[in-house]
């Protein structure tokens, strides 16, 4: 009971610890980029916007719109967690206070538990008001017949937030080997651009998906434009689901951790 009770006391206390300002900024920027995107690219000549529809597939002004504002949806958790998990595991480890921390009676994978969760939860958070700011921000720009609507951007965000969130959890195995933070930003950040890929060939190569639908609708962004009515429950489904996964990658980075630190 007194050890339970111990590990909770850690728990808040490195909750308590855990980045504040930079969660709520990124919030509030990336609904200020959303608002700011929609206020430049109604301005854009038809032909600009045209472009776009048909690189992406897309109808209407509120669908272009969407395309971009997914962007941020993507962008705000993953960073969000990328900067607080370096922060908390590799600078700490660059500035030998994991090492401090290890030398304590407390097992590396609780010591990585309580410091990685409530970053992950921040950048949760971030994703989620930046998804939410998507889904009011697109109501002005609908029209009868569009093929977005608000419930489905919202969808969309929530989507790529835990799609975010597991991305991060990928990398914790990765992070806590690592003792140079610059090194660690630029593998995260291709961590990140990755996935994006797939939807830029839309632009330079459309060719490479003609008669590969199925293909193009599961590796590319636009998909949750396209299926508008799935991503609005899709979204918050998987935004619950991707919590054990992201358990079970923060338990294989403790264990990985673990190993670390015997040798």
């Amino acid at each position: 009971m007194t050890e339970t009770a111990s590990l909770r006391d850690y728990f808040l206390l490195e909750a308590r610890h855990a980045p504040r300002r930079a969660p709520i900024a990124a919030a509030i920027l990336g609904g200020l980029c959303v608002l700011g995107t929609h206020a430049i690219l109604v301005r854009f000549p038809p032909r600009a916007l045209h472009f776009l529809e048909r690189a992406f597939d897309i109808q209407g002004i509120a669908s272009v719109l969407l395309i971009n504002d997914l962007m941020a949806a993507y962008f705000a958790p993953f960073f969000v967690g990328l900067a607080g998990l370096l922060g908390a595991i590799v600078t700490a480890r660059e500035e030998g206070q994991l090492e401090v921390l290890l030398a304590k009676p407390l097992h590396a994978r609780v010591l990585l538990a309580a410091r990685v969760w409530p970053i992950l939860g921040a950048a949760a958070a971030t994703g989620a008001a930046v998804a939410i700011a998507t889904g009011l921000s697109i109501l002005p720009y609908l029209a009868p017949g569009d093929m977005v609507s608000a419930a489905g951007a919202l969808g969309g965000g929530l989507f790529l937030t835990a799609f975010a969130l597991l991305l991060l959890a990928m990398l914790l195995p990765l992070l806590v080997r690592m003792r140079d933070a610059f090194h660690a930003l630029l593998v995260g950040s291709l961590v990140w651009l990755g996935p994006l890929m797939p939807s830029a060939v839309m632009i330079y190569r459309p060719d490479v998906y003609e008669g590969r639908v199925i293909l193009r609708s599961a590796i590319t962004m636009p998909s949750l434009v396209w299926h508008d009515a799935a991503a609005a429950w899709l979204g918050p489904l998987v935004l619950v689901l991707v919590a054990p996964l992201c358990a079970l990658f923060v338990r294989i980075a403790g264990r990985v951790l673990e190993r670390a630190d015997a040798r």
